[in-house]
């Protein structure tokens, strides 16, 4: 039967402290951009105000036709994955994620598409996606709820409610 003291105890925390900046740098990836399951119980919160140091944000205007919204929206998953054209389409609230982290999670990928005509309410955007994987595997398809802002002159894409599967 192993012995059991301080020194033993002391190993035994030091190898969880190791693994956890591990972890984290490995699970980053998978959280990131706009696929992170949300928290149980958790509602990511609705952009409005102004962000620390960065011009005021709010819901679109009254203007913005249901329409308008699908179509930013479309045209953001068209876009995909070319990074340098949809990283000015993201709001300060996801934005927060890292540029570096969103760059990674689009590297897996070859392509976005929207499967069927976005719904619109306010200015949550629903919408159903496939994406396709770099080495040619099975689209993954999922469905999400996108908070859609006005931020520094245009429209963004400030939150993302992952709803699952197909």
């Amino acid at each position: 039967m192993p012995k059991e003291g301080l020194f033993t105890r002391i190993g035994a925390i030091a190898a969880v402290v190791a693994l956890v900046p591990a972890y984290l740098a490995v699970a980053g990836d998978k959280d990131w951009w706009p696929f992170s399951p949300p928290v149980a119980g958790v509602a990511r919160p609705a952009a409005s105000g102004a962000a620390p140091g960065g011009p005021a944000r709010s819901a679109p205007a009254p203007e913005d036709s249901a329409t308008e919204l699908a179509g930013f929206v479309v045209g953001y998953y068209r876009s995909m994955p070319d990074t340098t054209a949809g990283w000015p389409l993201i709001g300060p609230n996801l934005r927060g994620r890292g540029r570096a982290s969103y760059d990674r999670f689009w590297g897996r990928y070859r392509g976005a598409e929207v499967l069927a005509q976005p719904s619109v309410r306010d200015n949550q955007v629903s919408v159903r996606i496939a994406l396709y994987p770099r080495d040619g595997g099975v689209a993954a398809v999922e469905r999400h709820v996108l908070t859609v802002i006005h931020y520094d002159g245009g429209l963004r894409i400030d939150a993302d409610e992952y709803l699952g599967r197909g």
